[in-house]
C-alpha cells in the first residue's frame, strides 16, 4: 500500500551550500509528502542536488533496534574472513561473522582477490558467532582464474563505492553472469576513453578504485552526505535517487545508524555514472516529491520469484510495470532491505550503450 499526504511546513529560506556545491531547494511553505511503503509511513525530504545528481530522503520514526556491523567495519576490524570455498566456485563464497552482531551485507559490495574479484548479489544477513557459511556473488573479473596477493583470501574495496547500477541489476534482478561482464566491460571502456581510466585487466575494481574515480566519488559523497546532516530529527532511513531527471532507484533500510553507513557508498556509485554521461543531452524535467510518490505506488506484479539465499535469508524479485523491479529481502522473516530499480527511460540509448546495460 502506497498513499500520499501533506504535513507541517518548511521555512522559505532553502540552505545553500557553496563550498561543496550541494544546495536544497526546498520552496517556501512547500510542505512534505508522506507516503506507506509495506506497512510503514515515511514522509520526504528534499530535493537535496549536486551537480545532475538529486536525493530524496525517506524518514521514519519507525526504527530497528539491531546494531549491524557492515562488511567494510568487519574486515578491517578482523571480525569477518571471506575466502574461496574449499572446491572453487565462481558463484558462491565461505564467510564467517566471528562478531557478536549481526553482518549486513549490501548488494554491490565488491570484493578484491581469491581467484577474480567478486560482488555480492543481494543484500542479506549473516548472523552474529555464525561459523563459516556461504554468500551467493557474481564474477567482476571476467579473465582471471588463479590466486593472487591475498591468496584463497578476499578484502576491502580502496574505493567504499558499490557496484554499478547495470551490475547489480544483472546479477540480482537478471541473474546473468554474462550481462555482468558485459556492464563492466563496456563501462571500463568508458572511463578509460571519458576519464582516463587504467583498462589493463577485465576487474570492475581498477576502475572503481582509480584515483580518477575516486576523486569524483569523494566529491559527490562529501556534498550529498549534507544532506543526511541537516535531515529533521535524524530519521532519515531510505533515499530515492534521481539522475538528470529521471528516478534511477529507492532503497530502505532498517534504521538510521545502516542507512548512515550506506547513504555516501551508494551516491559514490552513481557519481561514476553521472561522469560518464556528463556529455549526454540532459532533460529539463524536475522531479518533485509527488514523483517519488508515484514511482513507488507499486501496482501489480507481472511476474514474481522467490529465492531462498540460506537457513535466514530469502529474496523476492517482483517485476512491476514501467520497467520497474521491486525487491526486498528478509531476514529471519523480517524486511532488511527494501528496493525499487527502474531501468533505463525510453530515448536514453546513447547512456545505455556508454553504460553498457539497460539499467
Amino acid at each position: 500500500m502506497v498513499r500520499i499526504a501533506r504535513f507541517g511546513s518548511i521555512p522559505a529560506a532553502a540552505a545553500l551550500l557553496l563550498a561543496v556545491g550541494v544546495y536544497f531547494a526546498l520552496p517556501a511553505k512547500k510542505a512534505a509528502a508522506e507516503v506507506e511503503v509495506d506497512g510503514t509511513t515515511y514522509h520526504i525530504q528534499g530535493p537535496f542536488t549536486h551537480q545532475d545528481l538529486t536525493v530524496f530522503l525517506l524518514c521514519s520514526k519507525h526504527q530497528d533496534a539491531s546494531d549491524f556491523l557492515t562488511l567494510d567495519e568487519g574486515l578491517k576490524g578482523g571480525l569477518v574472513t571471506i575466502s574461496e570455498q574449499e572446491q572453487e566456485r565462481v558463484g558462491t563464497l565461505r564467510i564467517e561473522n566471528q562478531s557478536d552482531r549481526p553482518l549486513y551485507l549490501q548488494e554491490g559490495e565488491r570484493l578484491v582477490g581469491g581467484k577474480q574479484d567478486r560482488t555480492i548479489v543481494t543484500s542479506l544477513v549473516i548472523p552474529p558467532k555464525s561459523g563459516q557459511t556461504s554468500v551467493p556473488t557474481f564474477c567482476v573479473e571476467h579473465s582471471r582464474w588463479v590466486e593472487g596477493d591475498k591468496g584463497k583470501k578476499f578484502g576491502f574495496s580502496v574505493n567504499p563505492a558499490l557496484a554499478p547500477k547495470g551490475v547489480r541489476g544483472a546479477a540480482k534482478v537478471e541473474g546473468s553472469q554474462d550481462r555482468v561482464w558485459g556492464c563492466v566491460a563496456a563501462q571500463k571502456d568508458s572511463a578509460h576513453k571519458t576519464l582516463n581510466c587504467p583498462n589493463d585487466n577485465s576487474s570492475v575494481n581498477e576502475m572503481l578504485d582509480a584515483p580518477q574515480v575516486q576523486w569524483i566519488s569523494d566529491e559527490y559523497a562529501a556534498a550529498l552526505e549534507k544532506a543526511v546532516d541537516r535531515a529533521e530529527n535524524g530519521d532519515a532511513v531510505g533515499m530515492a535517487i534521481v539522475f538528470n531527471g529521471h528516478i534511477e532507484e529507492v532503497n530502505l533500510y532498517p534504521n538510521r545508524a545502516l542507512f548512515r553507513k550506506l547513504f555516501p557508498r551508494l551516491i559514490r556509485a552513481y557519481a561514476f555514472q553521472a561522469a560518464l554521461l556528463k556529455d549526454q543531452a540532459k532533460s529539463g524535467e524536475s522531479v518533485t516529491d509527488a514523483a517519488v510518490v508515484r514511482f513507488l505506488q507499486a501496482g501489480d506484479a507481472k511476474s514474481q520469484k522467490t529465492k531462498s539465499l540460506d537457513a535466514h535469508n530469502d529474496v523476492q524479485v517482483n517485476e512491476l510495470d514501467g520497467s520497474r523491479f521491486q525487491c526486498t529481502t528478509h531476514y529471519n522473516g523480517r524486511s532488511i532491505h527494501w528496493q525499487l530499480m527502474a531501468k533505463t527511460r525510453e530515448g536514453a540509448a546513447a547512456g545505455a550503450a556508454v553504460l553498457g546495460s539497460d539499467w
